[in-house]
């Protein structure tokens, strides 16, 4: 942590009127913690640590005589603790009765991504007469604002992903239409190749789902289990790639076919529901940010999951709207959610989520059309994609 992370920590403190934020950890057990702090989770974390940045002064950090070094790169004053009383003598010298502190805590554990502050150590921290909060906001503005830079080098990915997924579609029409068999997994494999032609990376190979997989929203082929592509199928592809670079940010879009010249009415009518949602959620957040009013993950999920209730597809629709882009695919920013969990973490400037409102038939079909949307500083809302998937491709037309 540089010196001037420090300080945009402090100044973040003052803003939301916190005395401090308190980043504890156990055996690695707080995977945020560790990122923000620059520890490797591979370092031999066997002892509790805490790192306290108050609103104003320096450091603190209170750590087992036997592990000091693992935060010897960290600014501010040292105190050693071996035995459970002197742990708790150092953290009486830095909080205070009556202080608010943010932790990686979610009350009734509302948001589990940040539930990393586990039952018995609260417990013990109430004894101090603290006030503990989620320290969500906080994370999301230290640690998943783009940069100008970020931004610049994921368009162009973002772009691409579109034209990659024009190109799978044309390979599977050329190869019905001269007779040879095509299948899930080497649609898969096609567009690995064409990440490998861009240099782009992605953790796992993308989604390529036909008919009932596609209603499957985790479904993956993979060389021992893959279903052929036919006339009359309905293709689910979904692909997720950034650069080859640490700093790199994610792009991640999914977009529906049909293999034939006309699309089936009972696809169309689907299709249509999800993209009325989608498009509802990118108008709320649109709205929202140009009348410089707040937004919160929740609501963007709530705005979008009616769309699907009032087309009478609630139950269809099983996974929550969206999910934060950073440096990972699914990142530690706000999710689009108030179905899964109930994410009340407010949408900031420079950031990234995905819109992926999906209607899942069991046994027959399901469409998900996903998109990119990215925060500019200045409040102007952008989906960061070459195009938005107006209607079903018929893949053969």
């Amino acid at each position: 942590m540089s010196s001037n992370d420090l300080s945009r920590i402090q100044s973040l403190l003052k803003q939301m009127k916190l005395d401090g934020w308190l980043l504890y950890d156990f055996r690695a057990s707080n995977t945020l913690a560790l990122e923000i702090l620059g520890i490797p989770a591979t370092l031999h974390l066997t002892r509790r640590f805490f790192y306290f940045i108050p609103a104003e002064g320096t450091p603190v950090k209170i750590v087992n005589g036997i592990e000091a070094d693992n935060l010897r790169h960290l600014p501010g004053q040292e105190l050693k603790y071996g035995s459970h009383n002197s742990l708790e003598t150092h953290l009486r010298k830095i909080l205070f009765p009556g202080s608010t502190v943010a932790m990686e805590y979610s009350p009734n554990d509302a948001i589990p991504y940040l539930s990393k502050l586990d039952a018995g150590m609260y417990e013990f921290l109430q004894t101090f007469q603290v006030n503990i909060v989620c320290s969500g906001d906080l994370i999301t503005l230290f640690n998943a604002v783009w940069t100008e830079q970020q931004y610049k080098e994921n368009v162009p990915v973002a772009q691409e992903l579109t034209k990659i997924v024009r190109r799978s579609f044309a390979l599977i029409k050329e190869k019905i239409t001269n007779n040879v068999a095509v299948n899930e997994y080497e649609v898969q494999q096609f567009i690995m190749a064409e990440f490998d032609r861009f240099g782009y990376i992605t953790d796992y190979p993308p989604i390529v789902g036909v008919n009932e997989n596609a209603a499957n929203p985790h479904y993956e082929p993979t060389k021992e289990i893959h279903k052929p592509i036919t006339k009359g199928d309905l293709v689910l592809i979904d692909l997720w790639a950034k650069q080859n670079k640490p700093e790199g940010v994610w792009a991640d879009i999914t977009w529906v076919g049909y293999v034939g010249t006309d699309v089936p009415e009972k696809y169309k009518k689907v299709f249509d529901i999800v993209r009325e949602a989608r498009d509802a959620g990118l108008a709320l957040v649109t709205a929202r940010f140009a009348n410089k009013q707040e937004i919160r993950g929740y609501e963007v999920d709530d705005v979008v999951r009616n769309v699907i209730s009032q087309a009478g597809y609630g139950e269809y629709f099983i996974h929550r709207t969206g999910h934060s882009i950073t440096t990972e695919v699914h990142g530690s920013g706000p999710h689009m959610d108030n179905f899964e969990t109930h994410d009340d973490r407010q949408i900031f400037p420079s950031t990234s989520f995905s819109i992926e409102p999906g209607i899942y038939l069991p046994g027959d079909f399901g469409v998900r059309l996903e998109i990119d949307a990215f925060i500019h500083a200045d409040g102007r809302v952008e989906f960061t994609g070459d195009e938005k998937q107006e209607e079903i491709i018929a893949i053969l037309a």
